[in-house]
């Protein structure tokens, strides 16, 4: 990148309110989005006049409704094709030429914004390092910069392979004034299993999950006579098969229990109507795209059946819903990983690739638990992360260096 053109950063002591830019790579599943989306209306509730802007990759970035003072840009999307490689999701161009798009969006909106800080999720360079130009342009600006890094991001060996090329290490050690984990370190503790985090000394910090607060029911739902089992897949993109499990489990004989499932929206149409052609004969199965409000249904529900995704899992221990999780192992490891720190500290089951009758008996036995005790992670991460931006954008004594 040859162009070093670098407008002044505002001053965050001015009587104007503060500008957030938050970036999120998201290729799969509808993960980085949501939590960005839940961390921006932290910040812009928090701090008076406020405005967030979110950048997505997302292809759901329309399935959400978007608060006040917080909008969206949305990148052109990527997708990983039947060998697990990445490739644009809609556009013919190569990859190369799609990341090279990304990249320019992602400068252009940056300057024009002119954000007093800026908020990376998950991926430390950016897709294929396409957040790097913009890290080195806020740090010669003076604007702040945080790293928000979900709980569990792959099997060691796999994060250390990530993390080894020159710009991840720069990103790390350099690119960032704080790296924030969102999670619970008495439930995984990054440091331990990723050794690059343990250099980073008082610069990282674990904020606790990151959730929406509960929203009160005006309401009392009528009380039911038969117990209600939900089922989740996030995304979708690849919960056909889990869901294809659950039906399986239902046909083997007439639960005692009613069903709710979430396909996911990125699941395909011809798959989606293949289960509900399924669910018909199987007793009171109501089948649905999507739901934008998934707290709101994990409290009607008695039990959950769900992937082990970030989001999820969070939501479903703020629930206290006993939970059987069905977490994938492939491409990443994170979800089977995650789904076992929480089966190891009682806070759910995990089931690896399961057979029908043995996902039955673990429903069966959820629905005969009572609610997860009070003594769970922390899921104070949205509060948290407003008082470690208020931190970082006050007076500081020094900057860091900019040089790679």
């Amino acid at each position: 990148m040859n162009d070093t053109r670098c407008d002044r950063a505002p001053s965050v002591t001015r009587s104007s309110g503060l500008r957030f830019l938050l970036y999120g790579h998201d290729s799969w599943g509808l993960g980085h989005l949501r939590r960005n989306l839940n961390v921006a209306t932290a910040l812009t509730s928090t701090f008076p006049a406020s405005d967030a802007l979110v950048v997505t990759g997302s292809p759901c970035s329309t399935h959400f409704s978007i608060p006040s003072n917080v909008d969206l840009v949305k990148l052109p999307a990527v997708t990983k094709g039947v060998e697990g490689r990445y490739e644009p999701r809609t556009l013919s161009c190569s990859l190369e030429g799609l990341v090279e798009l990304r990249r320019r969006i992602l400068l252009e909106t940056f300057r024009a914004f002119r954000p007093h800080l800026v908020i990376v999720d998950h991926q430390v360079a950016g897709f294929k390092g396409e957040v790097l130009d913009l890290l080195r342009e806020a740090k010669a600006s003076g604007v702040r910069t945080i790293l928000g890094l979900r709980d569990i991001i792959d099997s060691p060996a796999a994060v250390a392979r990530d993390w080894s090329s020159p710009g991840c290490r720069w990103a790390l050690c350099k690119g960032y004034d704080r790296v924030c984990v969102y999670g619970d370190e008495t439930v995984f503790d990054s440091r331990r299993h990723y050794p690059l985090l343990s250099r980073l000394g008082d610069r990282l910090e674990f904020t606790g999950y990151v959730v929406r607060p509960e929203k009160p029911r005006r309401l009392k739902p009528l009380p039911c006579l038969r117990p209600r089992v939900l089922v989740t897949t996030g995304g979708g993109e690849d919960g056909a098969g889990r869901i294809a499990t659950y039906l399986e489990a239902l046909a083997l004989g007439r639960s005692r229990w009613d069903s709710t499932i979430l396909t996911g929206p990125l699941l395909s149409a011809r798959e989606a109507r293949g289960i509900k052609r399924r669910a018909r004969p199987l007793g009171v199965v109501d089948v649905r795209r999507f739901h934008a409000d998934l707290p709101r249904l994990l409290q009607d529900a008695d039990a959950v059946v769900s992937m082990a995704g970030y989001n999820t899992s969070a939501e479903i221990l703020q629930s206290g819903k006993p939970a059987v999780f069905l977490p994938r192992t492939v491409p990443r490891r994170e979800q089977e990983i995650r789904a076992g720190h929480l089966a190891r500290l009682g806070l759910a089951a995990s089931l690896v690739d399961p057979k029908p009758t043995e996902l039955l008996r673990s429903v069966e036995k959820a629905l005969t638990k009572k609610l997860l005790p009070e003594s769970r992670p922390r899921l104070n991460g949205r509060e948290r992360m407003c008082e470690i931006v208020h931190k970082v954008l006050s007076p500081a004594p020094r900057r860091l260096s900019v040089s790679a």
